[in-house]
């Protein structure tokens, strides 16, 4: 190999690791400022990362939660302490989910839709893919049930007071119920289909 070769393939290495360098700190520069927006406002770092429902959603849920505290407070209803604790601390868990998750779909985004080769491992490559749930129905889904609560909200109909009144806790015991299940559901299904691609 000739002298001239040998400058050639060194510049071309140094010009490979620098382009890594630059594009490492471009990603952890990304990284920060989507928790940053997810610190200031919830749902702002998933916007930022192109995660337009899943941060709709969270904004949605605080909006809704918070004028589900202002309903449920109001002076004409009897007061239920333990849904207004339950609703209180619905604000700071979903805040910290939303954290976490904003920081776990830019550590997706940066090895794998960034294509960082170097960085992907084999436990990268089975995380959960944060881009899966943005085409899905359960955002319309969560759209119209959420706009009509914050509508029922905000006219305060004597009908809801009544039934709240008369069935408000079986009615969110049911609720509770229900998303377990759900949850329950999707955690098996994510194992199965993990095992199936363990084995395959």
């Amino acid at each position: 190999m000739s002298l001239l070769q040998q400058q050639s393939s060194t510049n071309k290495e140094k010009l490979q690791h620098r382009n890594k360098r630059t594009r490492r700190f471009f990603s952890r520069k990304r990284k920060f400022i989507a928790g940053l927006f997810s610190a200031i406002l919830p749902g702002l770092g998933h916007i930022y990362l192109g995660l337009f429902k899943k941060g709709i959603t969270f904004l949605f849920i605080l909006i809704l939660d918070g004028s589900a505290m202002l309903y449920f407070s109001s002076k004409g209803m009897h007061i239920n302490v333990p849904l207004l604790i339950l609703l209180g601390l619905l604000i700071p868990v979903t805040y910290f989910y939303n954290l976490y998750d904003v920081l776990q779909a830019a550590d997706y985004t940066i090895t794998l839709r960034d294509k960082d080769l170097d960085v992907i491992n084999d436990p990268v490559r089975k995380r959960h893919n944060p881009f899966a749930g943005e085409g899905s129905i359960s955002f319309g889904i969560l759209l119209v049930v959420g706009g009509t609560l914050l509508i029922l909200f905000y006219q305060k109909p004597a009908w809801l007071e009544r039934y709240i009144e008369l069935h408000g806790q079986i009615t969110i015991a049911v609720g509770l119920v229900i998303v377990g299940v759900g949850l329950l559901i999707r955690e098996m299904v994510i194992q199965r289909i993990s095992k199936s691609q363990g084995e395959g």
